[in-house]
């Protein structure tokens, strides 16, 4: 005797597609906001911004019957120049956005706008390259409490002011923090109902939380040399040792193209980034 099976009667069970699209998974874009901005001066114009740098001045022992003797420091300036034009675009055809059960415009200018703003955090962090404090930790280890004490003590050393310093760690290196006693263990901090000091993150979504009074940040975008073992390059970072200038900051446009019958959608940024204080930040080895 035969049955209707499902197997039989396939063409009758539809394929229900959800309401909803599930995104792919995007990267933490923090560096951009934690770096010094100088997008209102090269807003209007100009492919080149000279940055002045003015030196210290020091004391002169006064002599008695002697004159002041002037100080002329031949000042000098650092050049950041508005090279990089990125863009992410797609094209949705006519019949595609006719026949889908979703927005395709908008979920498409969500992702190409990711695109563009991750390539300028990927920028901002591949400038670690530019730091000359010497190198702390060690590649294919985990960053511990005396490596992150050593990078404190590196910026201390250039007289990097305490504020708006910042750990950029890669995501790898969230559970090593976790794992350092002192940071978690009640009786270690001293109050069983106080924060740890791994404490008052996230205030931001990719806050960690704050060390030493410092806010740690976590991202995939840190970047990462292939080897054996894989290079981390974490970083310490005072706002003053990178420099970012978005003269155009990422701006979405669509245009029917007649030709095509289809939507062009198109996201852009115009920038400009360099390193202004190299000693200002130092490369923290995982």
């Amino acid at each position: 005797m035969a049955n209707v099976t499902t197997t039989t009667s396939d063409v009758f069970a539809p394929t229900i597609w959800s309401t909803e699209v599930l995104l792919a998974a995007e990267d933490a874009l923090v560096a951009a906001g934690l770096v010094r901005r100088f997008d209102s001066q090269v807003r209007a114009k100009g492919q080149t911004l000279q940055i002045p740098n003015l030196a210290n001045i020091s004391a002169t022992s006064k002599s008695a019957d002697v004159d002041v003797t002037a100080t002329a420091n031949t000042e000098t300036a650092i050049t950041l120049n508005i090279s990089s034009h990125y863009y992410a675009a797609v094209k949705i055809e006519d019949i595609a956005a006719v026949q889908s059960n979703y927005d395709m415009r908008s979920l498409y200018a969500q992702k190409i706008g990711f695109g563009v703003a991750e390539q300028i955090d990927t920028d901002v962090l591949g400038l670690y390259t530019g730091l000359t404090n010497t190198d702390v930790g060690d590649y294919g280890s985990d960053v511990d409490d005396a490596t992150l004490l050593q990078a404190d003590q590196a910026l201390n050393i250039a007289n990097a002011p305490r504020e708006d310093r910042a750990f950029i760690l890669h995501t790898y290196q969230l559970t090593a923090l976790l794992a350092i006693d002192k940071f978690v263990r009640a009786d270690a901090v001293g109050s069983v109902n106080q924060p740890s000091m791994i404490r008052t993150g996230p205030n931001s979504r990719y806050m960690f939380g704050e060390i030493y009074g410092m806010p740690v940040y976590y991202t995939n975008q840190v970047p990462s040399t292939a080897g054996t073992p894989t290079q981390y390059h974490n970083v310490l970072i005072h706002k003053d040792a990178w420099a970012l200038a978005l003269q155009q900051a990422p701006r979405l446009q669509a245009q029917y193209r007649l030709e095509s019958l289809a939507w062009l959608v198109v996201v852009d940024a115009i920038y400009g980034l360099t390193t202004t204080r190299a000693t200002f930040g130092v490369e923290i080895r995982s």
